[in-house]
């Protein structure tokens, strides 16, 4: 164990022309280069000023830049040192750093010492206040300002009073924000930095990041490497207990939790093993829970409290709601008054165009949708033409999204976000849903759901059509019913 004995004596930065104080020297450079600054930085080509050099550096680089880095060993060509260095590492890179406890081998430093800390990593950082242990400086310092900090951090504006230092300045650009930064080259101002970063690389950029194994521009660099990663990636990340290899980290982690976690969750009662604490959980409630809801008018027994109270309305429901009309009797209310609008209701929705005439507001928002709609969706991309939004969006999505979604477990693409995750659900998914009254297993919750309705709904819980008498036990079938034959 390497405990730390005080993480928050940390030395105090005060600024010389003001009450700012902090604990990291370079914060206090940034703020008296703001606040107070008086040397600026002007461009020899343009009207540029800044009080930052590395700014002024960037933007001769940008805009007026001559020097170029160029690869020894093939035609990469930069205006970027960092952007050099990191090609030669990657696409060239001859020094190669590997686990001395392990097979791992990879070409960043930073990498590797990552990938010990989490594998192999023997070295602790112990909270001296309570049992908390963890691998990471940084984890243990939040943890200690969380739990055990009597340092306050309180706004001068309002009665905001936080713990951690990042939550206040968060709170005072959001609450209280007067700085701001303004794009050198139009309109736009932010109370972010990041947004400001983000709008000159798009809105101004002129550096692009060219893709060398393809025509892929961009002017974002985290989205060339996202790019390369994704369609070009030598970077792969291996399991190191099997053959399993994939180009994406979380993907590993999962494969690591679910083949060869360290950390299993097993059922004292029978051979069940699991990964996940939840999934114990609910097998313990499914298999063979001890906690059981019993009807004391018969002998039916279940482990799920809604079940139990389904079965008393069902089978011994004292209430009964008695239609005045007819001998039409049902348990539950909402039964009842869907019948007496089927049956017997007054109320009528009539079309304001034509002679339709129904007993469902739905139903006539539908016909005047299908036969009475003079406002038309068009696409921009072809002469397809509809009535309703959500059609023409999916329309686009599928004839002329260049988005796509790919499984990451198999071969599987789609241009609907929807489809891979009802792929994901039906191929891979570990998550059941299974009937408590016989052995029905779906990895879908609303076809459990339907399944309950149609085999082990209640005998008196129907719909009816008020227009012709169809009966089901289904609503949703009854509303379909409806649209087809009367709409």
């Amino acid at each position: 164990m390497q405990p730390i004995e005080n993480v928050r004596s940390l030395k105090d930065f005060p600024c010389s022309q003001c009450d700012y104080r902090t604990k990291r020297k370079r914060n206090l450079k940034y703020h008296v280069k703001i606040h107070h600054g008086s040397i600026d930085f002007k461009c020899a080509h343009c009207d540029y000023v800044t009080t930052w050099k590395p700014f002024l550096k960037r933007h001769m680089n940008v805009r007026h830049g001559s020097t170029q880095f160029k690869c020894e060993q093939c035609d990469y060509v930069t205006t970027w040192r960092p952007s050099l260095k990191s090609h030669m590492n990657c696409r060239h890179g001859s020094t190669q750093f590997k686990c001395t406890d392990c097979d791992y081998v990879t070409t960043d430093k930073r990498n590797l010492k990552s990938y010990m800390n989490g594998r192999h990593g023997s070295t602790q950082f112990k909270c001296t206040d309570c049992d908390y242990v963890t691998k990471w400086k940084t984890t243990l310092k939040r943890h200690i300002n969380a739990r055990h900090g009597s340092t306050q951090f309180k706004c001068k504006q309002c009665d905001h009073v936080t713990k951690d230092k990042h939550y206040l300045k968060k709170h005072m650009n959001i609450r209280h924000g007067s700085t701001q930064f303004k794009c050198t080259d139009c309109d736009y101002v932010t109370k972010w930095k990041t947004s400001l970063k983000r709008h000159m690389n798009v809105r101004h950029g002129s550096t692009q990041f060219k893709c060398e194994q393809c025509d892929y521009v961009t002017t974002d660099k985290c989205n060339l490497q996202s790019h390369i990663n994704g369609r070009h990636g030598s970077t792969q990340f291996k399991c190191t207990d099997c053959d399993y290899v994939t180009k994406w980290r979380r993907s590993l982690q999962r494969h690591m939790n679910v083949r060869h976690g360290s950390t299993q969750f097993k059922c004292e009662q029978c051979d069940y093993v699991t990964t996940d604490k939840c999934n114990l959980q609910s097998h313990m409630n499914g298999r063979h829970g001890s906690t059981q809801f019993k009807c004391t008018d018969c002998d039916y027994v279940t482990k799920w409290k809604t079940s139990f109270k389904r079965h008393m309305n069902v089978r011994h429901g004292s209430t009964q709601f008695k239609c005045e009309q007819c001998d039409y009797v049902t348990t539950d209310k909402c039964n009842l008054q869907s019948h007496m609008n089927g049956r017997h209701g007054s109320p009528q929705f009539k079309c304001t165009d034509c002679d339709y005439v129904t007993k469902w507001k739905t139903c006539l928002k539908a016909h005047m949708n299908v036969h009475h709609c003079s406002t038309q969706l068009k696409c921009t991309h072809c002469d397809y033409v509809t009535k309703l939004k959500a059609t023409l969006k999916r329309h686009i999505n599928i004839r002329h999204g260049s988005t796509q979604f790919k499984c990451e477990q198999c071969d599987y693409v789609t241009k609907d976000k929807h489809n891979l995750k009802r792929h994901m659900n039906i191929r891979h998914g570990s998550t059941q849903f299974k009937c408590t009254d016989c052995d029905y297993v779906t990895t879908w919750k609303p076809s459990l759901k339907r399944h309950m309705h149609v085999h082990h709904g209640s005998s008196s819980t129907k719909f009816i059509c008020g227009n012709c008498g169809y009966v089901t036990k289904c609503k949703r079938y009854l509303v379909e019913h409806i649209k087809k034959n009367h709409c």
